[in-house]
């Protein structure tokens, strides 16, 4: 446990240190966090023999963090770089990488029956957009207008539900939510760390994003933020739960001692970027 809680404490630091960084260094963690991921991925998956392309999957995952990094950079404050990141990542261009990828695909399956199987396939797209795809959106959330604060978002609802769903699981939680996946895990826990996520979100806007020298934002945007953050951030756990539950293992991964892999520690935040950045997108810019 001490270890857990150590290796915790390291990594949250690791983490808010990297916030504070510019944005190229959140995008370069986000293609290096994704391609260790689909890595830990791989191997879960290989408990029932099957076997992703991992040249396609980290290519794609290049790919598409190129794309939510380059198109997302403020035209007014990197204007030739701006210019550059939206003719290379132009639609034509992003419609030929995934049409040669497809063609790339099949002819796999086609002539090399004997190592390739649609389920190699089937799993290497849905790796794809599992992991850099849903990971993408907080490169992007990092761009916008405010994006600094923003992103501090997805990190309050990944980790505070996660926090507040523990503590009330622990003390008052009886009734089993999902035990054919995770046994562990009770409706009140449940209940408790999506009620948690929204209160501290709300706290988040009131003292940061609404403070005297920005423009208000209406605190019922965080309530609503919070609580479906709270709902997210267990989906993206439990998805995860079910793969390895699936593939019988314990963790994905041993990088971060006493946690597990990269996978173990950023499901909910791959559930929960896509969800902020959404938000934000049509109700807050």
């Amino acid at each position: 446990m001490l270890r857990r809680i150590i290796s915790g404490i390291i990594a949250g630091a690791i983490l808010i240190v990297l916030m504070l960084l510019p944005p190229y260094v959140l995008a370069l963690t986000a293609l290096v966090a994704s391609i260790i991921g689909l890595f830990e991925l791989s191997n879960a998956l290989k408990q029932k023999n099957i076997h992703i392309d991992m040249f396609v999957s980290i290519v794609s995952a290049v790919v598409i963090m190129g794309k939510a990094y380059g198109v997302t950079i403020p035209v007014d404050i990197f204007p030739g770089l701006s210019e550059f990141f939206t003719k290379a990542f132009a639609v034509e261009n992003l419609n030929a990488f995934f049409y040669i990828l497809a063609l790339y695909l099949f002819c796999r399956i086609i002539f090399d029956r004997t190592n390739c199987h649609i389920e190699d396939i089937a799993y290497t797209l849905l790796g794809i957009v599992y992991i850099p795809f849903l990971l993408s959106f907080a490169v992007m959330i990092r761009n916008l207008e405010r994006g600094f604060e923003f992103i501090w978002l997805v990190l309050i609802g990944s980790m505070m539900t996660d926090i507040f769903a523990y503590f009330v699981g622990v003390s008052i939680g009886k009734t089993k939510i999902i035990p054919h996946i995770s046994p562990k895990k009770t409706v009140e826990g449940s209940i408790g760390g999506a009620i948690g996520c929204m209160l501290i979100m709300i706290l988040y806007g009131a003292i940061i994003m609404n403070r005297q020298d920005v423009a208000p934002i209406s605190l019922h945007h965080f309530a609503i933020m919070g609580l479906l953050c709270g709902v997210v951030a267990q989906l993206g756990d439990w998805a995860a739960s079910a793969i390895k539950r699936y593939t019988a293992i314990k963790d994905f991964g041993n990088l971060i001692p006493g946690h597990g892999g990269i996978m173990d520690r950023a499901d909910s935040i791959l559930f929960v970027s896509p969800l902020v950045y959404i938000y934000v997108s049509l109700f807050l810019c």
